[in-house]
């Protein structure tokens, strides 16, 4: 079962609950539409982060950037496992500055096609492990949701939680990144 199956029938559930407890399906109906809200909230965040990624990408592109790290990889003797890592870690380091694995991925993301065919290999052997470490580098960031919130909750700093996260999630990126050259490259 997929998420969205899984939610739609958490809702329907929900919303029988609501109706057997309040029994006023004007309101339960009524009630629901802060769902439906919340969604579209959410999907106006997720949307506005691709076009900022894109538009960042995009200049990217507009002022050279992406060519002189391209040119730069290959002259550097490394070729494509250069330009993997250097990618991995331009993404990595993005996410724990701006506490959001998204915003750095979509960036990049859209730039990984257009490099991966420079460097002659399959995008997805660059884009599999640049998703894991925008994944795994935002749990090292103190500015993160979860972070902040599971803080707030222990009553401790956002960077106590870090200082315990940092060492498994850097373990796991090593260990991701890894086995990616290992079994894609």
């Amino acid at each position: 079962m997929d998420i969205i199956k899984a939610m739609f029938i958490g809702l329907a559930i929900g919303m029988l609950v609501e109706f057997i407890r309040l029994r006023d399906a004007k309101k339960v109906l009524g009630d629901i539409q802060v769902f439906f809200d919340g969604l579209g909230m959410q999907m106006a965040n997720v949307i506005t982060l691709i076009v900022a990624g894109e538009t960042f990408a995009k200049g990217l592109v507009t002022i050279g950037t992406i060519d002189t790290i391209i040119n730069s990889a290959q002259s550097s003797g490394f070729g494509a496992a250069g330009m993997i890592l250097l990618m991995i870690s331009i993404i990595a380091v993005s996410s724990v500055i701006m506490g959001s694995g998204n915003a750095p991925f979509f960036a990049f993301a859209a730039l990984t096609p257009t490099v991966a065919a420079k460097m002659s290999v399959p995008a997805v052997v660059m884009l599999l492990p640049m998703h894991f470490a925008a994944s795994a580098a935002r749990a090292m960031s103190p500015i993160t949701a979860v972070i902040v919130v599971s803080s707030s909750m222990g009553g401790v700093s956002p960077f106590d939680v870090v200082k315990r996260t940092a060492i498994p999630m850097a373990g796991a990126l090593i260990t991701l990144v890894a086995a990616n050259f290992f079994f894609f490259y």
